[in-house]
């Protein structure tokens, strides 16, 4: 490039502030990204990664400042105009239609080739879906209802309708949290192919690995404003992390010890449901045991199936020595069983309900005095939990939803762990959130376990697994193919089980 010559970014803020009330969320005085680099944007859940992409796609007005898409003006707090300009941001809420089928959903705002202003040709809008998906690698039919897919899967067909606008900036929030690690690889290569082809990406994300290995810079931002803007060479975990929490984070204690002597909590002899099956495992008191595996590997329906919201068509379990056949999430709780969701916006949330109503729900019997609610009671539990789990909150009346992702997580977890559950089972428990909040949720459930919970935990972090649980299973098409113990504890060993590639099972007890 010739001296002198000044290259217009893609997309350019300029003094862009945003504030809630009396808090400032968001205090950037200019941040460009430029054609074919991959920005990868840090910091803990509120530091304002959020609000400042959704102010680039337009889903938020600022309160001042200047959106520039290749050096046009854009008008503030205007999808529309955000998506004309070249701007297609993947949410990690999924804005789409559940009752629409994916083609629908893929062309949401379009109109397909062949269909005029009034009719849709259906067939080509099926067509032309399919073609998307299938370039894409994904294994998703068109036809398919939105609603009968995976989280995992209904976060490709996000991504695949982002990348099917041909954006100039694309924007991925979250994109791998609830992939698998193929998936998650399949993922970071449409971002590698939009920046070699010229275009910017903005990729916000909590897996230090797959930041490293796939930004050119890293621009890390605390309380709204951009406090590190490093190219990839002088970003290391640490100095990241330093930045994002402005200090050190406290190592992690080694795990407690299990007594492998004691019977099993949790005793799983080929167990079967739809799409799982035959699988058997245990989990003793005071163990975190993880489960690994691919998207589509039956983890998710594991663990409903074991809590009875999914019903077994064969096999046995016990629970603390005695047999254990759930037949509803009632029968799960009752027997001391509790369930952390994957999906906690619709699964786990009260979301217009306050902190306290969300916290307390799952222990009202014991704040109750008969049919009536002890309010005393009730608020001390809720501030009990708060500040066990660490919640960053106003008050425990404050409305749920007005939390951060990592925030929220902590609270739903502090209100499983408030039961003091014989079997804990978590599903994708960091998912979204950042890395002090994991460092809070990893002591949450170390916790858990020492004081004689078994947890059962599935996790599409296969650093996660390796650094909380004493030990892993392997699941591949619904079934066992490895139980390895913290003496063969690595990454390559656990995806090639999961991806049929190793030879035979190692550890299995």
């Amino acid at each position: 490039m010739s001296e002198g010559i000044t290259v217009t970014p893609v997309a350019r803020v300029r003094d862009v502030g945003k504030t809630y009330g009396p808090v400032q969320v968001l205090d950037v005085g200019e941040l460009a990204f430029p054609s074919g680099e991959i920005v990868g944007l840090l910091g803990e859940n509120g530091a304002g990664k959020s609000t400042l992409v959704n102010v680039l796609a337009g889903t938020v007005t600022p309160d001042t400042g200047v959106v520039e898409v290749t050096g046009a003006e854009v008008p503030l707090g205007s999808p529309t105009a955000a998506a004309h300009a070249g701007v297609a941001m993947v949410s990690q809420e999924f804005p789409l239609v559940g009752q629409m089928s994916v083609a629908e959903n893929l062309f949401l705002g379009l109109r397909p080739e062949g269909s005029s202003r009034v009719f849709v040709d259906w067939r080509r809008l099926n067509e032309q879906a399919q073609a998307v998906l299938d370039e894409l690698g994904l294994h998703i039919r068109a036809r398919q209802r939105l609603d009968q897919l995976s989280v995992a899967q209904r976060q490709l067909v996000e991504i695949a309708k982002a990348w099917h606008r041909a954006p100039r900036l694309l924007i991925l929030d979250e994109p791998t949290s609830a992939l698998g690690p193929v998936e998650a690889e399949l993922v970071l290569g449409l971002a590698r192919r939009h920046a070699a082809a010229g275009g910017a990406v903005v990729f916000i994300g909590h897996r230090f690995d797959e930041v490293l290995a796939l930004c050119s810079r890293l621009v890390v931002l605390r309380n709204g404003k951009v406090v590190a803007d490093l190219p990839r060479a002088d970003a290391t975990e640490e100095v990241l992390v330093r930045h994002m929490v402005g200090q050190q984070l406290a190592e992690h204690p080694p795990l407690a010890a299990v007594d492998d002597s004691a019977e099993p909590c949790l005793r799983v002899t080929d167990l079967t449901a739809e799409g799982l099956g035959p699988v058997s495992l245990t989990v003793n008191r005071g163990e975190v045991v993880g489960v690994a595996g691919l998207m589509g590997a039956g983890r998710s329906r594991l663990l409903h199936t074991v809590f009875g919201a999914q019903p077994a068509t064969g096999g046995s379990m016990t629970l603390a020595g005695r047999p254990y056949h759930p037949r509803s999430p009632r029968d799960g709780i009752a027997s001391g069983v509790v369930l952390v969701p994957e999906d906690r916006k619709l699964q786990s949330l009260l979301p217009d309900a306050p902190i306290r109503w969300n916290v307390t729900l799952a222990v009202l019997p014991r704040l109750s005095s008969g049919p009536l609610l002890r309010p005393r009671r009730d608020r001390s539990e809720a501030t009990r939990a708060v500040e066990l789990t660490q919640v960053r909150c106003r008050g425990t009346e404050q409305p749920i939803r007005e939390l951060s992702g990592g925030n929220q997580q902590r609270a739903v977890l502090g209100r499983a762990v408030a039961t003091d559950p014989s079997l804990l089972l978590l599903d994708e428990p960091t998912r979204g959130v950042d890395v002090g909040a994991k460092a809070g949720i990893y002591g949450l459930i170390a916790d858990a376990a020492e004081r004689g919970s078994a947890v059962l935990v599935v996790s599409s972090e296969l650093e996660e697994l390796l650094r909380i649980c004493h030990r892993v299973v392997v699941l591949a098409r619904g079934r066992v193919v490895a139980e390895l113990d913290r003496a063969h504890f690595d990454k390559e060993t656990i995806v090639a089980h999961a991806a049929g590639l190793a030879a035979a099972p190692q550890g299995v007890r």
